[in-house]
């Protein structure tokens, strides 16, 4: 988001109003942050690699 925000900034108007990529991935990231703070997306990643990894030490 950071970086997002820093690219709008560099290029002003232009990277909010345009179909710009910087345009598309601030939109999408500050959609996704809204929905899902960062901290609870990785959580939720950190979750399903613990679970991952401790199903796969299991033994058969």
């Amino acid at each position: 988001m950071r970086i997002a925000d820093r690219c709008v900034q560099v290029m002003g108007g232009t990277g909010v109003t345009d179909q710009t990529i910087v345009e598309q991935v601030f939109r999408e990231i500050r959609a996704f942050r809204i929905y899902d703070g960062p901290t609870e997306v990785h959580k939720l990643s950190l979750a399903k690699k613990i679970k991952r990894d401790w199903v796969n030490a299991q033994p058969s």
